[in-house]
């Protein structure tokens, strides 16, 4: 791969050097961070802190998650914004379903007392989402008002799955405690 811009001269005509700035067709020039906001939001939420002795990394999602129930629904909110933002990087589908899938298994195994909190440590959605974005932006053509409606179904479901298993969760810890 070619660094810089390419010069070239031709063989016959005027004596002048021709700069390209842009890469040749076909091919495209990839940014390793696409978007900067996207990948700082990832680490607040993944990496920020460490605990001290030891090479294991946490953010803020694990903190907020410890409040039960809306936690795991607030930084699952957080997670689908980064997707939503993702989406104008011209990822391919299959992708943006892939993130939404590290979406949703955090949010539904993140909401199980404990063990949820535990896998959180060690799945880290956002950072999970980020690489995807590295590796797969500006790969698919233009967004299109269909990409923007796939996305936002995407996420719409994503929820709502996320919504059932709350309320799936709710009701059998209220089963519990009946008193008949």
């Amino acid at each position: 791969m070619e660094s810089g811009p390419r010069i070239s001269r031709p063989a016959k005509g005027p004596d002048y050097v021709d700069v390209e700035v842009l890469p040749p067709e076909g091919k495209t020039k990839h940014s390793s961070d696409p978007d900067p906001f996207i990948g700082f939001v990832s680490r607040l939420l993944d990496t920020f802190f460490v605990f001290p002795g030891t090479r294991i990394r946490f953010g803020f999602e694990p903190i907020i998650g410890l409040i039960p129930i809306l936690g795991d629904q607030a930084t699952s909110l957080m997670s689908a914004a980064l997707l939503y933002r993702s989406a104008q990087h011209r990822l391919p589908k299959i992708a943006l379903i892939r993130m939404a899938l590290n979406i949703l298994i955090n949010g539904v195994v993140g909401m199980v007392p404990f063990f949820g909190d535990i896998f959180v440590l060690w799945y880290k959605p956002n950072i999970r989402n980020y690489k995807i974005l590295q590796r797969h932006a500006g790969q698919a053509a233009g967004v299109t008002r269909g990409d923007w409606l796939f996305v936002s179904i995407l996420i719409g479901s994503t929820f709502f799955l996320m919504v059932v298993v709350t309320l799936l969760l709710v009701y059998a810890t209220i089963s519990q405690f009946r008193w008949w």
